[in-house]
């Protein structure tokens, strides 16, 4: 497989309870070249994840959720697999979110609203890193 194939493909899972959001963002990365698998809520995609994991690249999620909130099911999803690659995203301002990881903005962390440029080219990293 070619280095360029792999920084264009990849299996994202992508969380985030507003619709319009997902189904938005859904559109943008599969006109890229990437596969999504669409989830509404942490727990959704907590299921999805333990039938999938294998093939899922990187997880995408909003961070302020109802019920379980996306840095919480990365740290759960962390425990399963520890180099899993993850972004975040809020409309919050880093500083006043609570959580336990680390957010680095562009790297694992987007503040909405993002180009989906910044989208791209944060995920093209995390998942070039994941080829090498």
């Amino acid at each position: 497989m070619h280095s360029q194939l792999s920084l264009q493909s990849g299996l994202i899972l992508l969380v985030d309870d507003d619709l319009s959001v997902r189904e938005f963002l859904g559109q943008c990365l599969q006109a890229a070249g990437y596969k999504v698998i669409p989830a509404a809520s942490g727990h959704e995609a907590m299921a999805i994840y333990e039938k999938q994991q294998e093939q899922i690249n990187l997880v995408l999620s909003d961070i302020v959720m109802p019920g379980l909130f996306g840095d919480e099911l990365v740290l759960r999803l962390l425990e399963i697999r520890p180099d899993l690659k993850y972004i975040l995203m809020s409309g919050n301002n880093p500083a006043s979110l609570e959580t336990s990881l680390p957010l680095e903005p562009g790297k694992n962390f987007l503040q909405k609203p993002f180009s989906i440029q910044e989208l791209r080219q944060c995920i093209n990293h995390h998942l070039q890193l994941q080829a090498t």
